[in-house]
């Protein structure tokens, strides 16, 4: 079954995309209005495709919405907007997409290129061998020690995808406050904890503390 996450805020149009997607043999889909919404939906469900609008409520837009989506979960993005001037296009360019419908679309052409996004999930990287025995399984959004699944927390798993996708990086503190606690403030006792629980699960990882600046994984 492919998930695909529509990312509207137009109640109308997402219930009238929904309809479209569910009603195709082998996909299925979920509706988020703001990015709060799709990540609560992305640790719960494997997401395959984003289907985002650009201009969506809320500080954070579609297109960083689908950006960071992409970045944790390695889903394609297919953005679906009224937008095609210079500098929308410019920022979408960020995102590495496998599809740009304009508003309003056509079913046959909605159908089209999520058909074929689907058929281009094969062709993706599977599974990441992050050493020490760890393995990330990208298809089923799993991490392994030695074959063993190792259970993580809703924002355990978001740091360490943030981590793990910039590994060798510092990822500063300010992103990875912006993205695990988007819809909240948080302190640097918070954040500490979170690492703290991190690196008390995953022992054979180094997880460095870069004063004043954020948390790299050394790989």
């Amino acid at each position: 079954m492919i998930n695909i996450l529509i990312l509207e805020d137009d109640p109308i149009i997402s219930l009238d995309i929904k309809a479209i997607i569910d009603d195709m043999d082998g996909f299925n889909s979920f509706i988020a209005s703001n990015i709060s919404d799709a990540l609560k939906i992305a640790h719960k469900y494997i997401l395959h495709i984003v289907l985002a609008d650009i201009q969506i409520k809320g500080l954070i837009d579609g297109i960083d919405t689908a950006k960071t989506l992409q970045q944790l979960y390695h889903c394609q993005v297919i953005f679906l907007t009224s937008f095609s001037d210079e500098q929308t296009l410019q920022k979408a360019s960020s995102v590495e997409t496998s599809g740009y419908i304009l508003k309003p679309f056509r079913e046959d052409e909605l159908i089209a290129s999520l058909k074929l996004s689907a058929l281009k999930l094969n062709s993706f990287k599977q599974s990441i061998d992050i050493g020490n025995d760890y393995v990330y399984d990208i298809k089923h959004q799993q991490l392994f020690l030695n074959g063993e699944h190792i259970i993580l927390s809703a924002k355990e798993q978001q740091l360490f995808l943030l981590l793990l996708n910039n590994r060798g990086k510092i990822v500063p503190f300010s992103y990875i406050d912006e993205i695990i606690w988007f819809d909240s403030s948080v302190n640097d006792t918070t954040r500490r904890q979170l690492l703290h629980r991190l690196r008390s699960k995953l022992e054979n990882l180094d997880f460095e503390v870069v004063k004043f600046s954020g948390y790299k994984l050394n790989l």
